[in-house]
């Protein structure tokens, strides 16, 4: 109980805490911004970074935005993607980002589930779910527009990426099916390279690889002889055994763990694999549970040897690509987390957390019942895609938005950004799927004029 009343009372303390001085920034903000805690249950806590727009805070959109992982923060959205100020190289300072989404919405970033980031159990039991994290995702938006009353009638749209696309789905339907309790003004939901369907994933992802030239005509015609009665086209990858099954294993072995950036075919690894980010593991964790049932179909029925790399960290943290080492410096700097009100008994902020990875239980493979559920509801959907992303391919997100059954109003056609083609649209009621040419995993950093304009036009119920 005291242990209660002394979160509460630290909570009550950060809640809404306006920033008034952020350590490191090159330029003078023109627009406010927040830190602080939602208690969204006895013993959860999580924490949030809310910058207004710099446009018209009293008038324009709202944007709750959730990373995935599971297990990895929010702020790298902030601090990586579109927000107002990016991290530099140096890991002390910030620099104004021109595409930052807060020039044309207010965007709260929320660190889920608890034990990400800043966000803890205050009885150290971290241990969640989907569906109990879309729940207290769910009561962090309604505390939000609590501690924030004078946001609650504007439009409102949930976002975020890989793993997100579970986080995002569930938490909107729960939006969708509270409305008479909680009414939100929901306008829409975005996923970019949401993980959406597992088999599709799998599955897209060694044709992925043979459209992109890294499996020969030998290896292909194999699978499709031996493995998918000559007709490779309809055949289910995710469910062929013996030799077959290990075929699917070496290749996405070399997906992950021969030399290629997964988060980007042609994007460099990171040079230096001592300070590499631990993105990839949790990407890669997250895959492990689907290639698990490769096990049980091989004939000396033992572990494969790619969920034994899944499962060995100190193999797994050797795998060079992404370098977070600015954000690691950056957000454990005390003056930095005095700034944004983190309390002092608070451990060290990690961009991923293995513990979270480690216990978190997976309930839904599928996010067909959810997008299905929020399109039928009149919340506008988008599905963009970095064209290459091999962690949640296109193709993935193609067939996905194809299987869902609903009226397509316009077929696969070029979207330009400044006179190019930037990808290419298919037009659903209700729904839009995009790619993002020359994209990788996180299309909002790498791409960024080309999706400030994607994501202005879907706020704007504008066409590409």
């Amino acid at each position: 109980m005291k242990a209660l009343l002394l979160l509460a009372f630290i909570v009550g303390l950060t809640a809404g805490e306006e920033i008034k001085d952020l350590p490191g920034l090159d330029f003078e903000p023109n627009f406010k911004h927040y830190s602080g805690f939602f208690q969204v249950s006895d013993n959860h806590v999580l924490h949030y970074w809310f910058v207004e727009s710099q446009n018209e805070p009293a008038n324009d959109p709202l944007i709750f935005w959730f990373n995935g992982g599971p297990g990895c923060s929010s702020l790298d959205g902030l601090l990586n993607e579109m927000g107002p100020y990016v991290a530099n190289e140096d890991g002390k300072t910030l620099r104004e980002n021109e595409y930052s989404w807060n020039k044309m919405a207010s965007v709260v970033y929320i660190e889920s589930p608890a034990g990400v980031g800043y966000s803890y159990a205050t009885d150290g039991n971290i241990t969640t779910n989907d569906d109990l994290t879309s729940l207290e995702n769910y009561e962090a938006v309604k505390q939000f527009f609590t501690e924030f009353p004078q946001f609650r009638h504007h439009q409102t749209f949930i976002m975020g990426e890989s793993y997100g696309g579970v986080y995002v789905p569930t938490l909107t339907a729960r939006i969708v099916d509270g409305q008479k309790d909680f009414p939100i003004n929901l306008k829409g939901m975005a996923l970019g390279n949401g993980y959406v369907n597992e088999k599709l994933n799998i599955d897209t992802s060694v044709r992925f690889a043979y459209g992109h030239g890294l499996i020969d005509e030998k290896t292909w015609n194999t699978l499709e002889r031996d493995c998918c009665s000559g007709c490779i086209d309809s055949c289910d990858l995710t469910q062929v055994s013996g030799h077959c099954a290990t075929m699917v294993e070496d290749i996405f072995q070399f997906l992950w763990f021969g030399g290629l950036n997964p988060y980007d075919l042609y994007r460099d690894c990171d040079p230096n694999p001592s300070i590499n980010s631990k993105r990839m593991n949790h990407m890669l964790r997250g895959v492990a549970p689907a290639m698990a049932r490769f096990d049980e179909q091989l004939k000396n029925q033992t572990k494969s040897r790619l969920y034994k790399y899944l499962k060995n960290k100190s193999v797994a943290a050797d795998v060079p690509c992404l370098n977070d080492t600015e954000m690691l410096s950056y957000m454990n700097d005390p003056k930095v987390r005095k700034a944004i009100h983190i309390p002092f008994n608070l451990g060290k902020w990690d961009i991923c957390s293995d513990k979270v990875t480690t216990t978190y239980q997976k309930q839904y493979t599928d996010m067909t019942p959810f997008i299905k559920k929020i399109v039928k509801n009149h919340v506008r959907v988008l599905l963009y895609y970095g064209d290459t992303d091999m962690a949640c391919n296109f193709m993935m997100g193609q067939q996905f938005a194809d299987q869902l059954g609903i009226r397509r109003t316009l077929k696969k056609t070029p979207w330009k950004y400044d006179k190019q083609i930037a990808g290419f649209k298919t037009l659903f009621d209700g729904l839009s799927f995009i790619t993002i040419r020359g994209a990788g995993h996180m299309a909002p950093q790498w791409r960024a004029p080309q999706m400030y304009y994607a994501v202005q036009q879907f706020l704007l119920n504008h066409p590409l």
